[in-house]
């Protein structure tokens, strides 16, 4: 649709008309290409049904996308102050006593550090694939390794 064409627009026309921006403006706000995306397409979603009954939707979606980004910024500061537990260890498999011991150990290591050990040592994956699975470069799974390794180390020489 052209400037000065009268009539309304449709949400497919709104979508290529505002996504792009719409999710540069969350990013803005969020700090977050993936989470901008959604929210950008939540936006979308809860403006699809009121679209017909606005004359310029643009400024009706940025004013959702916002509150969206808002409410998204609440949730993340209240997750920060009253964040999770940490979660129980997980069970191991029926192991040796020798064995049961390390995989306690890894159960109490970050997320990521545990992630690149398990897909490295138990799934027997290359360092790329892991790369993959954990969204880094391959030097940041060698780190990840190397750290996990190490805080083994520590905990199960602490351990005897």
């Amino acid at each position: 649709m052209t400037e000065g064409e009268a009539g309304p627009i449709d949400l497919e026309q709104l979508y290529r008309d505002e996504y792009e921006g719409s999710v540069h403006l969350a990013r803005l706000l969020v700090g977050d290409r993936h989470r901008a995306e959604e929210l950008a397409q939540e936006a979308f979603v809860r403006v699809a049904p009121a679209i017909g009954g606005l004359e310029d939707p643009a400024p009706y979606l940025r004013r959702v996308l916002v509150n969206l980004c808002r409410d998204h910024q609440r949730r993340q500061r209240t997750v920060r102050r009253h964040p999770d537990p940490p979660a129980a260890p997980v069970p191991g498999p029926s192991l040796p006593a020798e064995m049961a011991e390390v995989w306690q150990a890894v159960q109490r290591l970050p997320e990521r550090r545990r992630t690149a050990i398990v897909l490295r040592f138990w799934a027997d994956r290359p360092t790329e694939e892991i790369a993959q699975v954990l969204g880094c470069r391959p030097a940041t799974v060698r780190s990840l390794i190397h750290r996990g390794l190490a805080s083994l180390e520590e905990v199960l020489t602490d351990d005897r």
